[in-house]
C-alpha cells in the first residue's frame, strides 16, 4: 500500500460536467473517482441506513453543508484507505471539499492519518449558469428541478467559490462554457494537466 494518497481535488457548480470528465480521466489514467455525493447516498441507502441523523442531513443536502465536515471526512477517510489497500493511490474527488470548514476538517484529518498536505492537485470546472441549468434539467435525474437548480447553484457562489478561492495559486481551470464538447473540454483539461509538474511526475511513475 503507498504511503500516503494523492488527492485531486475537482470543483465546479451543479451539471457543469464534473462527474463525466472526472470518469473519463479515471479510466483512461487509472484513478480512483469518488464522488462524495454520490458515495454518501451510497452509504446511507446500505451501511449506514440505520443512522437516522446522517441519513436526513444527506437527503436534506448532503455535501453542500448539511452534514458536518468531520462526519463526512471521517467516512471519506475510510473509504480512501479501504481502496489503499487493494492498491490504490490517486483520487479524484468529485464535488469536494464543498466549503471552507470541510476543506479544514480533511487536511487535518489527512495530516494525522497520512502525514500529507492536501491536495496535491485542484481542478476548477467553470461553467456559466444558463449552461448548467440547460444540462441540469435535461438530464431528468431524481428530483431535479428548476428551483432545486437555482438553489444549488446560489449554494455553489456562497459556499464553494471560497474553497475556489483557497487554491486560486495553482488552480487548474477547465471552462466549460457551452461551445466546447465534454470531449473538448477534456481534451483541454489534459492539455492544462500536461504543463503540471505535479501532474506529469505523477503519470510518469504509473508509467513505470
Amino acid at each position: 500500500m503507498a504511503a500516503k494518497p494523492f488527492i485531486i481535488f475537482v470543483l465546479g457548480p451543479p451539471a457543469s460536467g464534473k462527474g463525466t470528465l472526472c470518469k473519463r480521466l479515471a479510466e483512461d489514467h487509472n484513478l480512483y473517482h469518488l464522488s462524495a455525493g454520490d458515495y454518501l447516498r451510497y452509504l446511507i441507502n446500505g451501511p449506514l441506513a440505520d443512522q437516522p441523523d446522517i441519513v436526513d442531513a444527506v437527503r436534506s443536502g448532503g455535501t453542500r453543508g448539511l452534514v458536518r465536515g468531520d462526519v463526512i471526512v471521517s467516512l471519506l477517510i475510510e473509504k480512501i484507505k479501504e481502496e489503499m489497500s487493494k492498491g490504490t493511490s490517486v483520487f479524484l474527488l468529485d464535488g469536494f471539499p464543498r466549503n471552507l470548514e470541510q476543506d479544514k476538517a480533511f487536511r487535518e484529518a489527512m495530516s494525522a492519518e497520512f502525514k500529507s498536505d492536501t491536495p496535491d492537485l485542484t481542478i476548477s470546472i467553470s461553467c456559466p449558469k444558463e449552461v448548467a441549468r440547460a444540462r441540469y434539467l435535461n438530464r431528468k435525474r431524481g428530483d431535479d428541478s428548476e428551483d432545486l437548480f437555482n438553489e444549488r447553484y446560489s449554494n455553489y457562489l456562497e459556499r464553494d467559490t471560497q474553497v475556489v478561492e483557497l487554491y486560486r495559486k495553482g488552480l487548474i481551470e477547465v471552462k466549460a462554457d457551452g461551445s466546447l464538447s465534454i470531449d473538448q473540454s477534456y481534451l483541454k483539461m489534459i492539455e492544462t494537466l500536461s504543463r503540471e509538474p505535479a501532474w506529469t511526475n505523477l503519470i510518469s511513475n504509473k508509467q513505470k
